[in-house]
């Protein structure tokens, strides 16, 4: 009797071992930090975009700011604020108004975007909005028919129509947007470029624009449609600023510790090193809320 209750004891310990190295084991499968893939809890919904990011100090988690847009049950954009939560004010509010085809997002500026695949195919504004008279300009976005890639954008003033005086373009490796560079067409000489890296096994769904150009508009462009976004998640991005065509400052920035939704959105990012134009948000932690049809 002493062997079998020494042999259920054994037993016993055994499959408590067991449990407690398949359970952590489990635990770290879900819950890894390699390349960034966390997944929470969270289930955000059918059909969703992003409808505010806020960002928050990486070190103290200290609030910076935010950038929400307001969108209708018509899936229109009808407010955009940009809120700075260090002196609790606004930094910025527009309020979209549509005219058929063409969306104002100010009483000078506006987007014209295809009635059927609803992506801006145009844009006029102002070299800077502030200036009453300032020089016009016009956008035209070229997308690739099949993928509905942005492939290029061009940039004329509005007194010289089709008379391009800087060029954008953008590579696709792999379903993901990997450089950008922007050209001054009158000059013949390289203006900005960027490089992009991307976690292969990282795929959210409709996650942020990411075009390294843009410098004017990004709080606004987040949430227009500008084509088919990279597949994976972005892990670095450089961008180079040239004068002459030397390279006289660079961007650099590092993004980690994604963790994703149960259904693979975004919830969060850490973006570590500097500030990017192109991206409504300062360096730190990201937050992401979505809006579903």
């Amino acid at each position: 009797m002493k062997q079998l209750n020494k042999y259920w004891s054994m037993k016993k310990r055994l499959l408590y071992s067991l449990i407690v190295i398949t359970a952590f084991t489990a635990c770290q499968k879900e819950y890894s930090a390699e390349n960034g893939g966390d997944t929470s809890g969270t289930i955000i919904g059918a059909d969703c975009r992003i409808s505010k990011i806020a960002y928050s100090d990486s070190a103290t988690g200290t609030s910076l700011g935010s950038i929400s847009a307001t969108i209708d049950a018509s899936d229109m954009v009808t407010d955009i604020t940009q809120f700075d939560s260090l002196t609790l004010t606004i930094d910025q509010n527009r309020q979209p108004q549509y005219f058929g085809d063409t969306v104002y997002i100010d009483a000078d500026e506006y987007y014209i975007f295809d009635a059927t695949t609803k992506r801006i195919n145009s844009f006029h504004g102002m070299i800077d909005p502030t200036v009453p008279g300032s020089t016009e300009f016009d956008i035209a976005y070229n997308y690739d028919v099949v993928t509905g890639y942005l492939l290029t954008k061009s940039y004329s003033y509005t007194t010289l129509p089709g008379i391009p005086y800087q060029m954008v373009t953008y590579t696709y490796t792999g379903g993901n947007l990997t450089h950008m560079e922007t050209d001054d067409l009158f000059s013949n000489q390289i203006i900005k470029d960027a490089d992009l890296s991307y976690y292969n096994t990282i795929s959210p769904k409709n996650f942020i624009y990411l075009f390294p150009d843009e410098n004017t508009y990004p709080e606004v462009n987040q949430f227009f449609n500008f084509g088919t976004k990279s597949t994976n998640a972005i892990q670095n991005l450089k961008v180079n600023y040239y004068t002459s065509g030397v390279v006289t400052d660079s961007t650099v920035s590092h993004f980690s510790s994604y963790i994703l939704s149960r259904d693979n959105y975004v919830v969060s990012v850490y973006m570590i090193g500097d500030d990017q134009s192109t991206i409504p948000a300062a360096e730190g932690k990201l937050n992401f809320t979505y809006h579903c049809k």
